[in-house]
C-alpha cells in the first residue's frame, strides 16, 4: 500500500493529477462542477487554478480515493465549494429530442 492520505498524498494521486491537469491543458476542459474554462497555468492555491476533483467523496468512498475514474477537473473554489460531498448530479437525458 502506498505511504499518505489515499486521495490526496500518495504517489498514484500525484499520478492522477499530473495525468488530468495534462488533459485538461492538451483538450481544453472545463471545470466538472461550474462548466467554465480552467487555466491550467495559474500557481497552485489560485481561486481559479485547476483541482483535482474526486467525483464521489474520499470520505463515503475511500476505497476509489487512488481510482482515476473517480477524477475530475474542478476549480479551487468549486473544488472547496463542494467539500466533502460528492459532485452535484447533471441534468440527465432529455425525455424528448427537441
Amino acid at each position: 500500500m502506498a505511504a499518505g492520505v489515499p486521495g490526496r498524498t500518495t504517489a498514484a494521486h500525484r499520478k492522477n493529477r499530473a495525468n488530468l491537469k495534462a488533459a485538461v491543458a492538451e483538450h481544453d476542459l472545463p471545470c466538472a462542477e461550474c462548466g467554465e474554462k480552467i487555466d491550467t497555468t495559474l500557481p497552485r492555491g489560485h481561486k481559479d487554478a485547476f483541482e483535482y476533483g474526486h467525483i464521489k467523496s474520499v470520505k463515503a468512498y475511500p476505497e476509489l480515493a487512488d481510482d482515476p475514474a473517480n477524477g475530475q477537473p474542478e476549480h479551487l473554489r468549486c473544488n472547496r465549494a463542494k467539500g466533502s460531498g460528492s459532485s452535484r448530479p447533471g441534468l440527465g437525458d432529455p425525455s424528448e429530442v427537441w
